[in-house]
């Protein structure tokens, strides 16, 4: 099962309490019923499978939005999630990728995926879809309630390109 839920926005400087919630709800609250579910199930039926979150190399940043918070939830979550079903065969695992060429943060009118990183260049979703591929095989299968941060450098140096005033 994958976990792939991502809302941005929520700066706290001037987010309501509705945009909270909705960022939350999405890319928290639901991926941690939805491992609930699926852990049980799992469980229930000797299922020797894998529960892989999208997290976001925004989990190495400072938690200044709702956005940040919930991804700084999923690392946690992926920790203790591998640490409850690891024992029953359910291996758990995250991705954090930073800039990824998708519409998320392109609009559709703009292809250029040169990014401000070390490598130059946003990562492609096949990329990701390929490390996917990988943690939930069983090529995949010792590695354990680690997130692979796929940010072409960026989560290691810092570029500031947030901004982080109130």
């Amino acid at each position: 099962m994958v976990n792939n839920a991502g809302v941005l926005g929520g700066d706290i400087r001037d987010t309501t309490e509705t945009e909270y919630d909705n960022i939350v709800n999405t890319n928290l609250k639901g991926v941690f019923f939805l491992s609930q579910m699926i852990g049980h199930y799992y469980k229930e039926q000797h299922i020797e499978g894998n529960i892989l979150n999208i997290a976001s190399s925004s989990s190495l940043r400072p938690a200044a939005s709702a956005y940040t918070i919930t991804k700084w939830g999923i690392r946690g979550l992926t920790l203790g999630l591998a640490k409850i079903l690891t024992p029953y065969g359910i291996i758990v695992n995250g991705i954090a990728p930073g800039p990824t060429a998708t519409r998320m943060i392109f609009k559709e009118s703009n292809t250029d995926i040169a990014f401000k990183n070390p490598i130059g260049r946003c990562a492609m979703p096949e990329e990701i879809a390929n490390m996917a591929v990988f943690l939930v095989s069983n090529m995949g299968r010792s590695i354990v309630g680690d997130i692979i941060y796929m940010t072409g450098g960026s989560g290691l140096i810092t570029l500031d390109d947030v901004n982080y005033e109130f």
